[in-house]
């Protein structure tokens, strides 16, 4: 998280324990959070709800939808969990999920249509695959699902906040993320975005005074909120919406195309230098521009992924395991003489055991 993030959570701690509690305060925190949200990915704030997580935001989905037996799903092999059991749950209702299996590391449109049929209710995938980077075509897939009628669901956790994620020219009908991670928010709150046209197909699962269009407590009337806040059950925590905040805002100071661009030329950076000291990327390499994110995954012939951690590590840099590769992702705060130190560290001239 920036220091402007952490300013705010002490600011919220201070007021909390200092000032009597001002009425309406969480709820305009999360209405301040939702308009940031939907301006970082061009959308209404009014198809925005705040969310716990990836997970938590493609359940409501998932579980929302009227589902028939004999209905399906398509998604890919290597999707991160958050977006493969929430899907792979609906079995209990009979419907079937189906898994495209990438090609030399490419999540491929033909792949993924050729398992779509006239039962499959929604296509969901991920903007950029976590285990190795590759940024799937939206546009193709997307426009694919409209033509067909099927819903298009996005798990934008990988690429919004480094890569520019532009839901209002992009065929997307749903997408969600979590607030940390590119984001530079804190752990414990996402968002979800539902497009209009698919509002009303979604049944509220979670269900509180939130939901709900009126404000009276003591007229119950379940008539759900206009928008995608009918998806937000109750009031969420001021501590983590002032953080996000203040995460959302440093964003869109700086610029999701100015972001873009530094991430996607660090991480070209970084790759073009693994692949030239003995590193193995993993496929897809060479990638497109356009098939490129913020993440780079390698391998080192010869030396275990737990070794390069603890090299990396003491070099003081971070980075994660994934199977048996190494995953290091820059972000746009980060500078050519860091990626130069990973390379460094990962020269073929260092011994290590």
């Amino acid at each position: 998280m920036s220091q402007r993030a952490r300013t705010a959570i002490e600011q919220v701690i201070d007021a909390s324990m200092n000032l009597p509690y001002r009425d309406g305060w969480a709820q305009d925190e999360a209405d301040r959070v939702r308009e940031l949200i939907a301006r970082l990915i061009n959308a209404s704030a009014d198809s925005i709800a705040i969310t716990r997580s990836t997970g938590h935001g493609i359940s409501l989905l998932a579980e929302g939808l009227d589902w028939r037996a004999g209905d399906n799903v398509v998604g890919a092999v290597g999707e991160y969990p958050a977006n493969v059991y929430p899907w792979m749950a609906l079995a209990s209702r009979q419907v079937e999920y189906r898994l495209a299996q990438p090609v030399d590391g490419r999540v491929r449109p033909e792949d993924v249509f050729a398992l779509v049929d006239s039962r499959t209710k929604v296509v969901a995938l991920s903007h950029v695959e976590f285990w190795n980077g590759f940024r799937v075509d939206l546009e193709t897939i997307g426009d694919e699902c409209r033509r067909r009628g099927v819903v298009f669901a996005v798990d934008v956790m990988q690429s919004v906040g480094a890569l520019r994620v532009d839901v209002g020219r992009l065929p997307v009908d749903f997408c969600a993320a979590g607030g940390g991670k590119w984001l530079i928010g804190p752990s414990g709150i996402g968002f979800l975005y539902c497009a209009p046209t698919l509002l009303d197909r979604i049944r509220p699962v979670i269900v509180g005074a939130r939901s709900v269009a009126g404000t009276d407590y003591f007229t119950y009337d379940l008539t759900f909120a206009p928008g995608a806040r009918r998806f937000e059950e109750s009031v969420v925590s001021v501590l983590t919406t002032a953080a996000f905040g203040a995460a959302l805002e440093l964003l869109l100071e700086v610029g999701p195309d100015v972001i873009e661009e530094r991430v996607l030329d660090l991480t070209a950076r970084l790759a073009e230098g693994l692949a030239g000291c003995a590193c193995e990327i993993v496929e897809p390499w060479p990638r497109t521009r356009a098939e490129s994110s913020g993440i780079v995954s390698f391998r080192k012939p010869g030396v275990k992924p737990q070794t390069v951690l603890r090299d990396l590590s003491a070099g003081h840099v971070i980075a994660r395991i994934h199977r048996d590769f190494v995953r290091l992702s820059p972000h746009f705060y980060n500078t050519e003489e860091e990626v130069d130190r990973v390379l460094d560290v990962l020269a073929p001239e260092r011994v290590t055991s």
